[in-house]
């Protein structure tokens, strides 16, 4: 993999679809840096509360866009993992991993997520909100959405290597 060639990939979905995974598989074969939003949040305190009934910190928008924004621009290469971020024109690539939703309950079950949490996660992926919201904020952008449950992370890894290789083949040389 090219370390000189830019791309900014994103990797996002519902809750257990399997960023994470992928994202840290990929960014070691296509040579990129990782980003945890979810880790930068809390690190950085972009956040404005805590909200009970999802499980998850409240995320500031017009404290974390600007600093993302500037941060990713000047990186050559990199791997944002996380929920959607309204962030124009910095990415080559969005991915929104999807996952049946009999596999994602058990995911989510096996993390010992509480009900609440677990449902309004299958709601989202049924009603495929994440890549709505994708569609919405990154309209001009190219945005795939891959499913993440019925084969390993190197099957789902290969799938977007050859999507790179399709459409930004310069990162691969």
């Amino acid at each position: 993999m090219s370390p000189h060639s830019p791309f900014r990939l994103y990797i996002t979905g519902v809750t257990g679809t399997g960023k994470t995974s992928v994202a840290k598989k990929l960014t070691k074969l296509l040579s990129l840096e990782y980003l945890d939003l979810n880790t930068l949040v809390l690190e950085k305190g972009f956040y404005l509360g805590y909200d009970i009934n999802r499980d998850s910190v409240i995320i500031d928008d017009d404290l974390i866009t600007p600093y993302l924004e500037t941060m990713i621009t000047k990186k050559r290469r990199i791997c944002l993992v996380g929920g959607i971020i309204p962030l124009k024109n910095v990415f080559d690539l969005i991915i929104v991993l999807r996952c049946h939703v009999d596999v994602l309950r058990q995911r989510l079950i096996s993390r010992n997520y509480p009900e609440d949490k677990i449902e309004a996660n299958i709601e989202a992926e049924i009603m495929n909100i994440v890549y709505y919201e994708a569609i919405e904020f990154f309209s001009d952008q190219n945005i795939i959405e891959i499913y993440n449950d019925k084969y390993s992370v190197d099957v789902t890894c290969d799938q977007i290597i050859s999507i790179v290789r399709q459409h930004h083949s310069s990162v691969l040389e």
